[in-house]
């Protein structure tokens, strides 16, 4: 075994974690909006392999840190900025951090009542099961508990003097996330605060604390000089970047400008409105919302690959220059945008804008206005993107068909039922109630967990997702991997490419006839711009 080459070990290391190595870049075919994978109990926890593995001998240790440390998640409490300060601190470990999550809670405020007059308020309403859940039957509780604990990480700025530490030690870091995270009491206490229009007690709020993170992940970065290139969030909010002082927007700014790798999902709501999911939210815009999307979409001149939407299940009618600003990236490669109402006019302007660079190009949850076709779409396309390779065409519909599905859910689903706001289910909260309502078939994803410097096992959301096992409940965020199902070359919705259903869609009829696109004709579109199968045989079937 001392013999062996360390190039078989790594191999081996490789199968506990499929993937694990994949830096994002334009050469990736991997939907960042795919459908998260099912929860499988029995997964191999890889991170458990590496540890027990770095306890053999040095030579294990040697082969299994990087694969142990490549990818570190950061909790914004007090343990886990502990152990941060303590990876900074080791240069051997932190060389071979390349992918950095910053894992951010909502942040607590105190409201114009205190915790006391919250416990003890009987019109509240509140039935014996949240109460349980809410308030402890003893001090600490957890509320004022998290409070306090928020407030002391955050003054004096020891989190940003953390970060800039861990920054500096991390020189190999390609990628930084930064995600939303809460447990269940977080849930609960949002949920009844978004149900009162006038909220007088402790509340926690995404918007201050995504503007925080944000704010003091970039400072530190730029600060640090980091290498990193690429930047993903799920849940970022617009408000958290106009919120932005001047200082710290600037230096935000440069940091954006090394990026070559953007995926971000825009949630444009406020803090009170997650119980509202009908109907479009941004139908307008006011010129701070369009000078912001100006200034941080036009920094990041180097971009290969952008991924750019709004809220799952929530299209806005945003036109699309009012965030694009028109823009040519001189090195785009790879473009996605999804949650919007547009054009055809709008798409096709981006891609002639970009038809002499671009390979790869992803839409999601896209409908067309009234009087509009998609088939216009699908002719530019293949005309002017003479370099593409592949093409991914997920929900792609009509406003009507938007609209119709709407009021179905409207008509038909009860999400207001005294059941549902007294239990506070898994069910209920899973894909974060900000989705509740939606016809959307897609959520944001992410790769499996990184190695957590807190070691808390607690249920989460991540962004919109939240996956619960058929048995436990207990989450499962290891095997949320966006990706390609088997079959699709083309960034599909994952229908594979069996002989059987190519041979159903050569009876169906795939005329866009201007209503609503179905699943086949996602995928006749789809291979017809590029020009072959799924298998990579020639597409020869007409428009």
């Amino acid at each position: 075994m001392e013999e062996l080459p360390a190039e078989i070990f790594n191999e081996l290391l490789d199968q506990l974690e499929p993937g694990g190595r994949e830096v994002p870049s334009a050469t990736s075919r991997r939907n960042p909006w795919a459908r998260p994978q099912p929860y499988k109990p029995d997964h191999i926890d890889s991170r458990q392999h590496y540890a027990s593995l770095r306890l053999v001998c040095k030579r294990f240790n040697d082969l299994a840190a990087p694969y142990l440390f490549r990818s570190i998640g950061l909790r914004f409490n007090a343990k886990s900025f502990g152990r941060l300060e303590s990876l900074a601190a080791n240069s051997r470990l932190a060389r071979h951090v390349r992918k950095f999550v910053y894992l951010m809670p909502y942040i607590y405020e105190e409201g114009v009542q205190d915790f006391d007059a919250f416990r003890n308020d009987e019109t509240l309403g509140l039935s014996n099961k949240i109460r349980q859940i809410m308030f402890e039957d003893r001090e600490p509780y957890y509320y004022t508990s998290v409070y306090r604990e928020q407030q002391e990480l955050m003054r004096g700025s020891y989190d940003l003097n953390v970060l800039r530490k861990a920054m500096r030690a991390f020189t190999s870091l390609q990628e930084a996330n930064l995600l939303a995270i809460m447990v269940h009491k977080d849930i609960v206490l949002r949920n009844l605060a978004s149900s009162f229009d006038n909220w007088e007690f402790i509340d926690c709020k995404w918007i201050p604390a995504c503007r925080h993170a944000a704010e003091t992940l970039l400072i530190a970065l730029y600060d640090a000089k980091s290498p990193v290139t690429a930047l993903c969030s799920p849940t970022m909010s617009p408000q958290s970047l106009i919120d932005l002082g001047p200082k710290s927007r600037q230096i935000a700014l440069r940091t954006w400008s090394q990026l070559t790798f953007l995926e971000v999902t825009f949630d444009e709501r406020p803090d009170r409105s997650y119980l509202d999911t009908s109907g479009t939210v941004l139908t307008g815009h006011d010129n701070t919302l369009a000078e912001m999307f100006r200034q941080f979409i036009g920094a990041a001149k180097n971009l290969t690959t952008l991924y750019l939407r709004f809220t799952p299940g929530m299209p806005v009618l945003l036109p699309l220059h009012q965030v694009f600003h028109d823009f040519h990236w001189p090195k785009l490669r790879v473009l996605g945008i999804g949650s919007w109402m547009l054009h055809a006019d709008e798409i096709i302007d981006i891609v002639e804008r970009h038809k002499d660079t671009l390979n790869g190009f992803r839409l999601s949850e896209i409908y067309l206005l009234d009087g509009e076709r998609w088939r216009d779409v699908v002719m530019a396309v293949k005309e002017n993107a003479m370099k593409i390779q592949w093409v991914g065409l997920h929900d792609i519909s009509y406003e009507r068909e938007y609209v119709r599905k709407q009021a179905y859910i409207e008509t038909y689903s009860d999400t207001s039922s005294e059941n549902e706001y007294d239990d506070y289910g898994v069910d209920l909260d899973g894909m974060s109630l900000r989705s509740r309502g939606s016809n959307s078939s897609t959520t944001a994803s992410h790769d499996s967990l990184p190695t957590s410097l807190d070691g808390d096992d607690e249920d989460v959301v991540y962004g919109n997702v939240f996956t619960t096992t058929a048995t436990t409940g207990h989450a499962g965020p290891s095997s949320m991997a966006g990706r390609e199902l088997p079959g699709s070359i083309h960034g599909g919705n994952g229908t594979g490419n069996g002989a059987g259903l190519d041979e159903k869609w050569e009876e169906e009829e795939l005329e866009d006839d201007g209503r609503t696109v179905s699943q086949a004709q996602r995928k006749h579109w789809e291979r017809w711009i590029v020009g072959m199968t799924a298998n990579g045989e020639p597409y020869t079937r007409a428009l």
